[in-house]
């Protein structure tokens, strides 16, 4: 069975994020930050295979304008700016030639993330950018993965650019939502894992390819995890026949751990990246704090000279007028 991997969670000021930083990350881009002054430069980052940034209708948004605007949208200290999704593709969707890989009409693993992003596009009518990742060098080499981040609020377009509403359903708290006659959130994200699967699947199904994705949990498919144990050919036959073994069912065990590690290097790879743009927002802090450190010392240096030439001045005045008195 093809890996399954889709987790999704908030991008927020109290956790030292911001859009702005993530999305330049994410894509591999130069942004900087209007509210902060901040630049987020990463275009020298490897990894990124493709990235994309769009409404539900598909049209492209600009990226720079796009998540400078979330961030303005939102006062509080701990608001909530964006929403990510990490989605693990299926190595088999994703060509091994690498001019393939970066065309998107013959990258299948890249268009079912695009697909998907559409569909959050057309549900909560946000921004979505879709950035397409190649394996970490140190992890797996079939860990393709891609970055989507939605806006929170709803956008709209008018003359003057992008404009950003209200805040979307899936941002409201379970108290909110019931009041307007909507399920929690969480079995609002298990719906839209279970639309990550059938958009992945019906692409595997098409392209002729038997391995399938599963949202559910191991446990939720009756798998338990076992220690390794190598098949004989009898076992093998027996399997083959239809009759469940106990070597058999170990091995099953050791696929399903496989899955299990392979989740975990991509949600590894994940935290890596945060960190690192985390890092690097704190390197920009540090430096703008060091610059203002800076022009303190200078301002009262600059204000020190200005007192002594005022003593020095005041003198010369008291001189000039004791001259004049004699």
């Amino acid at each position: 069975m093809a890996i399954y991997y889709a987790t999704t969670k908030p991008i927020s000021r109290s956790s030292g994020r911001s859009a702005t930083a993530s999305a330049a990350y994410r894509a591999g881009v130069e942004i900087t930050d209007e509210r902060t002054g901040l630049k987020h430069d990463y275009s020298k980052r490897s990894g990124v295979e493709m990235a994309y940034a769009f409404d539900k209708t598909m049209k492209t948004v600009d990226r720079e304008e796009l998540w400078n605007k979330a961030e303005l949208a939102e006062n509080r200290k701990d608001g909530r700016t964006a929403r990510e999704w990490v989605l693990a593709i299926p190595h088999e969707l994703v060509p091994e030639d690498k001019k393939k890989r970066k065309d998107i009409k013959k990258n299948e693993g890249a268009r079912v993330a695009l697909r998907f992003a559409k569909t959050l596009a057309e549900r909560y009518n946000v921004g979505v950018d879709v950035a397409i990742h190649s394996p970490d060098k140190e992890g797996d080499n079939r860990n393709w993965h891609a970055h989507i981040m939605t806006t929170t609020r709803e956008i709209s377009r008018t003359a003057a650019g992008i404009e950003l509403g209200d805040k979307t359903s899936i941002e409201l708290s379970n108290a909110k939502r019931k009041e307007l006659g909507l399920g929690s959130t969480s079995a609002e994200i298990k719906e839209l894992r279970m639309e990550w699967e059938t958009i992945v699947n019906t692409q595997l199904e098409k392209q002729g390819i038997e391995e399938r994705i599963d949202h559910r949990s191991l446990k939720e498919q009756g798998i338990e995890r076992q220690p390794t144990i190598k098949m004989g050919w009898q076992a093998s036959a027996m399997e083959r026949r239809g009759i469940t073994t106990d070597k058999g069912d170990l091995n099953r065990g050791i696929k399903a751990d496989n899955e299990h590690l392979r989740d975990l290097q991509l949600e590894i790879t994940t935290l890596k990246e945060a960190q690192a743009e985390i890092a690097s927002i704190k390197e920009q802090v540090q430096g703008i704090q060091d610059f203002k450190a800076e022009y303190e010392a200078y301002k009262q240096e600059q204000q020190q000279q200005k007192l002594e030439l005022q003593g020095q001045q005041q003198t010369l005045e008291k001189g000039e007028d004791r001259g004049f008195e004699r």
